[in-house]
């Protein structure tokens, strides 16, 4: 016969024992779910880009806001302005912009490129050089090309190359920490790649 007190005790085990699997299927569909999108992925990207570059001081430029511009075609729906939502960089808040013009970036501290402004990027490029402006597209060969940082997908995973020599001649300067995860350096006395 078992004791009055262990029949409550045994029920306690299996209900626990049924939370305790209903909380794992939960959390791997919940986590199947949430799985990023490639534009969730990118919008965090940019927005971790600005925080490993540091821009010269303009004093001409007194915005409060520190602005991301997507030039042409915008790739992310709301993905890159939920990411920035609430965040700061340097102190200010960050603002997302779209362009139509490469001429409307002058307040800019990112600009990401669409891969829609592909057959332009020549001309945006030499438009924007030296202008204290981070360049960030996924158009393909675009750090080599003089774009300074390219999103690029390798084995279904998004990575990144950084042009160096770009990133100097716009006054800008890049993390070593950056560069330490980046895929590809491209600009110093050679190119290399970091261990994938």
């Amino acid at each position: 016969m078992i004791p009055d007190r262990a029949v409550p005790f045994t029920a306690a085990l299996h209900l626990l024992a049924l939370l305790i699997s209903f909380f794992l299927c939960a959390r791997d569909c919940t986590a199947q779910q949430a799985r990023p999108t490639e534009s969730q992925v990118k919008a965090a990207y940019i927005f971790n880009f600005g925080k490993f570059v540091r821009w010269q001081a303009q004093p001409q430029q007194s915005s409060d806001s520190f602005d991301i511009c997507v030039l042409g075609k915008n790739p992310f729906g709301l993905a890159l302005e939920t990411t920035v939502a609430g965040e700061k960089i340097d102190g200010k808040n960050i603002g997302v912009k779209n362009l139509s013009n490469v001429a409307e970036a002058a307040h800019c501290k990112i600009l990401f490129i669409s891969s829609a402004e592909e057959n332009r990027l020549k001309s945006i490029l030499s438009t924007i050089k030296q202008s204290n402006l981070l360049t960030v597209s996924d158009i393909p060969g675009f750090a080599e090309r003089g774009g300074m940082i390219e999103l690029v997908t390798l084995e279904g995973r998004i990575r990144f190359e950084v042009n160096v020599a770009a990133v100097s001649d716009a006054g800008l300067t890049v993390s070593s920490e950056l560069l330490k995860v980046a895929l590809k350096v491209i600009g110093s006395k050679q190119a290399w790649e970091i261990d994938k």
